[in-house]
């Protein structure tokens, strides 16, 4: 069962673009967010005829890709071995592109050679497409990153229509029932997560929390794969890292207590490709001088809230958006709200980074690219709009003169005159995904 994605009229213009050699188009995001289901319904819809093969099924075929030298042998391969002709205005999809050796290298050549074909390239780990010796084809190709479910999408796979489209259209007029409603069903989005085939099974009737474990195991064993054994109790690490410190400083001594260096530097390597492959989201943090900029440490955050929670609270009671009141109990919640808004945001700023004036404190949870313009956004996991929750936003918007300033938390939608220094806009976290829609 296909659950209609935000992407899927985005990936639907591409194919259809007649553009003479147009980009190459890469798929990106994290193993089962369905990225094969997204373009593979578009292709269905477009009517064009294409190709389509999956480089981790297909291994003989790999294994003839890996043995061309030139873009010239390559081009005779499809030709004879799928019957793919680059000059004849066909579309070409590769599933799991970055299994090949060589197929990077061929990239480039796609769009200057193949005047009036269409290539969809996607991968869970892209990056890997080109490697060391492979320069990246800058100008020849176009990224789009497909996450876990949005909110609204999720909604879609409960059945939820109504409930979706206003979520989707970023609807304020919400009465004060069905943003209690509403609550209910995020709190049930922020345990299963975003992920496609979790959402389904939970939709279904069937246990979602053994998936998740399965899930996570065969994530284990890609790094494995990729990675080997000598790194692969490094590379869980930095998964349980996130997961116990979101929404805190990310620090190399809580992957490994005192590494050495060396060891440092290959939690930095590890760190970073996690990152590439969108496994983990990484939130620079900013400051009022570029020696601050250069000094704070990142935050990190899961690509997933569901595989999050999973990791760090499978030995706790369950944390409930509504029912669990105590504050001391509700702290971890502010970090899977703190996640969720990291997904949230990456869907429209390619890049994430947070601000701080102080090392000390004074922070901004995120700052976000809107129409040229920085708006912070502040999040806190609280049932009710508190003026001490603003104070970090006003004084971001006091410092840089900004006019708007953004509060997620899990009170009703209100909008908030601050005098002189413009307004503060609370948005229910279940509506963060609709950020463009609010002014």
């Amino acid at each position: 069962m296909y659950i209609p994605r935000s992407l899927d009229l985005r990936i639907l213009e591409f194919i259809t673009d007649r553009t003479p050699n147009k980009n190459v188009l890469l798929v990106e995001g994290a193993r089962q967010v369905g990225k094969s289901s997204l373009v593979l319904q578009a292709l269905e819809k477009c009517k064009r005829k294409y190709f389509a093969f999956n480089l981790e099924k297909e291994t003989l075929l790999r294994s003839v890709i890996d043995d061309c030298e030139e873009f010239n042998e390559f081009n005779q391969v499809l030709k004879d071995r799928v019957g793919f002709d680059g000059d004849s205005g066909y579309v070409l999809f590769i599933d799991e592109a970055q299994e090949s050796r060589k197929l990077g290298r061929f990239v480039r050549f796609m769009k200057e050679e193949w005047r009036n074909s269409t290539v969809i390239l996607t991968g869970s780990t892209l990056s890997r497409l080109f490697r060391d010796d492979v320069r990246y084809p800058v100008g020849r190709v176009q990224k789009i990153t497909l996450w876990p479910f949005s909110f609204s999408e999720f909604l879609k796979a409960l059945g939820k229509e109504n409930a979706s489209d206003e979520i989707y259209k970023g609807k304020t007029d919400i009465s004060s029932k069905r943003h209690q409603y509403l609550l209910e069903l995020y709190d049930l989005f922020l345990i299963t997560g975003g992920l496609p085939e979790i959402v389904i099974a939970h939709a279904n009737g069937k246990g979602f929390e053994t998936m998740l474990d399965q899930l996570i195991a065969d994530y284990e064993n890609d790094f494995l794969r990729i990675f080997g054994e000598n790194d692969i109790d490094i590379v869980k690490s930095c998964f349980k890292s996130v997961a116990n410190f979101v929404g805190f400083p990310s620090k190399n001594t809580s992957v490994i207590p005192s590494p050495s260096t060396p060891q440092n530097a290959r939690i930095n390597d590890i760190f970073s490709r996690l990152e590439s492959w969108h496994l983990l989201i990484k939130a620079e943090q900013k400051g009022p001088s570029a020696e601050a900029n250069h000094s704070y440490l990142p935050k990190r955050y899961m690509f997933d809230t569901g595989i999050l929670r999973r990791l760090r609270e499978s030995a706790w009671p369950s944390i409930s958006v509504i029912r669990t009141l105590s504050s001391a109990a509700r702290i971890p919640l502010g970090g899977a709200l703190e996640n969720q808004c990291a997904i949230d945001i990456s869907r429209f700023n390619e890049k994430v980074f947070g601000w701080k004036k102080y090392s000390s404190g004074c922070e901004i949870d995120f700052i976000v690219k809107k129409n040229n313009m920085s708006v912070p956004v502040e999040c806190k996991a609280s049932l009710k709009f508190d003026r001490k929750h603003i104070r970090g936003l006003l004084d971001y918007m006091s410092e840089y003169n900004v006019g708007t300033g953004i509060l997620v938390s899990l009170a009703p939608y209100q909008r908030i005159d601050v005098s002189e220094k413009g307004k503060i806009i609370n948005i229910p976290a279940y509506m963060l995904e609709a950020l463009d829609r609010f002014s």
